[in-house]
C-alpha cells in the first residue's frame, strides 16, 4: 500500500508544465483554472508552467545527453524536453503580441515591462535565466523592454546579461509580462 501511495505522489517532471501551457493555450483552456482544480486532488503536487532556467534543470540534462550520445543512445525524450522549455520565452512573447494585436496596441516601439530576472522566484541568482529570451524576443519585435527584479543584483544583471535593471513608473507601459513570479508581485496582484 505504501509503494502506490508513494507512486500516486510522484510529480511531473518540472520540464513538462511548459508543455501543458502551449497544449491548453491552443485548446482554449485557462492553465491556471486547470491547476487550481487539479489542487482539489489529495495528491497534486502544483507545478506552474514558466520559463525553466537555472544550473540544475537548464542545464544538467546536457550532460546527461552528452554521455548518453557517447555511449551510443539518443535521449529523444530528454532533448526534446529541453527544446520545448528553450522555446519558451518566443512563445510566451508571441501570446503577449498575439493580445497586444487583439488590443489595438503597436507592437514596434511598445514599451514593455518585464517583471523578474532571476531563473526562478524570490532568489537572486540569475544564471541561465530565460527571461533573457523573452526580452531579446520583444526587443527583435522593436518594443523597448524594461526589466524591474527587487532580488538581483543591478550591477550583475549589467555584467552578466547587458541589462539595465530599472524601478517601473505605474501605468507607463503598453504590455507587462510577469517572468518570475517574486513574492513582491504575487502579492501586489492579490492586493488589486
Amino acid at each position: 500500500m505504501r509503494r502506490s501511495s508513494r507512486r500516486a505522489r510522484s510529480a511531473p517532471k518540472a520540464s513538462r508544465s511548459p508543455k501543458r501551457r502551449i497544449i491548453f493555450g491552443r485548446l482554449g483552456i485557462d492553465t491556471h483554472s486547470v491547476l487550481e482544480a487539479a489542487g482539489t486532488k489529495w495528491n497534486f503536487l502544483k507545478f506552474t508552467p514558466g520559463l525553466v532556467g537555472g544550473h540544475c534543470i537548464g542545464v544538467d540534462p546536457y550532460y546527461l545527453t552528452h554521455k548518453a550520445q557517447a555511449v551510443g543512445y539518443h535521449p529523444e525524450v530528454i532533448l526534446a524536453g529541453r527544446r520545448v522549455n528553450d522555446g519558451m520565452g518566443g512563445y510566451i512573447v508571441s501570446q503577449v503580441v498575439r493580445l497586444m494585436i487583439k488590443r489595438g496596441l503597436p507592437v514596434q516601439g511598445a514599451r514593455v515591462l518585464v517583471l523578474g530576472l532571476a531563473f526562478k522566484e524570490n532568489c537572486p541568482d540569475i544564471r541561465n535565466t530565460r527571461v533573457v529570451d523573452v526580452v531579446s524576443e520583444f526587443q527583435q519585435y522593436g518594443a523597448k523592454v524594461d526589466v524591474h527584479d527587487p532580488w538581483v543584483d543591478a550591477a550583475e544583471a549589467q555584467h552578466e546579461y547587458g541589462i539595465a535593471l530599472v524601478d517601473p513608473a505605474a501605468g507607463d507601459y503598453d504590455a507587462i509580462v510577469l517572468a518570475v513570479a517574486h513574492r513582491e508581485f504575487t502579492e501586489a496582484s492579490r492586493r488589486k
